[in-house]
């Protein structure tokens, strides 16, 4: 726990220095408003969209699974085996549309994928151990952390996400949380790259963007798709 905290820590002081260092550069960024204003909201309903995939992920699993011993397979498990580092990911790549050169999101899978990929070897190694066969089947069935094109369309949303289970865990918080992270930084950025900031506009992008991901989060999740 001590090594991966470190990692961690390690990870999100480079994230922190390497946003101020592109800051230094305007050039990196757009300079059209409009087209700024366009990846705010992309990256909102993207971070959005991964906040709420670790809260289904979380709450399902916290019903399904006593203290982690039992292999869960339903829910967000049953699109993908990791829903967790999916949700994180999305959230990562909505702050690279807010924050960063939008086309630095290769390097963010990079770096993702450098910090993760051992860790969730060594746990699915795991599951194999504690679940057998039973995982093995599992694991032909699903993808690791990105569905699959094929069976991600006859996904329905009200079958990957519980609302009672998604808001029983703390990571209910990350729903306010994420976005206020996201109005500083943006803010900052702005100052920064453009030498002017508008809070006013920033907050109607993000709001806007909340207000139509939640509207068409419900449409879907009402008609059970």
């Amino acid at each position: 726990m001590k090594k991966r905290i470190k990692i961690d820590s390690a990870l999100l002081s480079f994230i922190i220095i390497m946003t101020g260092f592109l800051f230094a550069f305007r050039n990196f960024y757009p300079r059209s408003p409009v087209l700024d204003d366009g990846l705010d909201f992309i990256g909102m309903m993207v971070l959005l969209s991964g906040i709420m995939l670790r809260m289904s992920a979380r709450g399902h699993k916290k019903f399904h699974s006593r203290e982690g011993e039992q292999l869960v397979t339903t829910g967000p498990y049953a699109l993908v085996r990791n829903p967790m580092y999916l949700g994180s990911f999305l959230m990562g790549a909505g702050f690279i549309f807010m924050v960063w050169p939008w086309w630095s999101l290769p390097l963010f899978a990079v770096i993702f994928y450098v910090r993760f990929d051992k860790q969730i070897v060594d746990e699915e190694k795991y599951l194999s151990k504690l679940a057998g066969e039973k995982y093995i089947l599992y694991c032909k069935r699903v993808q690791r952390i990105f569905p699959s094109l094929r069976h991600l369309p006859k996904a329905r949303l009200r079958k990957v996400v519980n609302l009672r289970e998604a808001f029983s865990t703390h990571e209910q918080r990350g729903l306010y949380g994420w976005p206020i992270l996201a109005v500083v930084l943006e803010t900052f950025q702005e100052k920064l790259v453009f030498e002017q900031t508008l809070l006013s506009q920033t907050l109607t992008v993000f709001l806007t963007a909340g207000v139509t991901f939640a509207v068409v989060f419900w449409i879907f999740y009402s008609r059970g798709k």
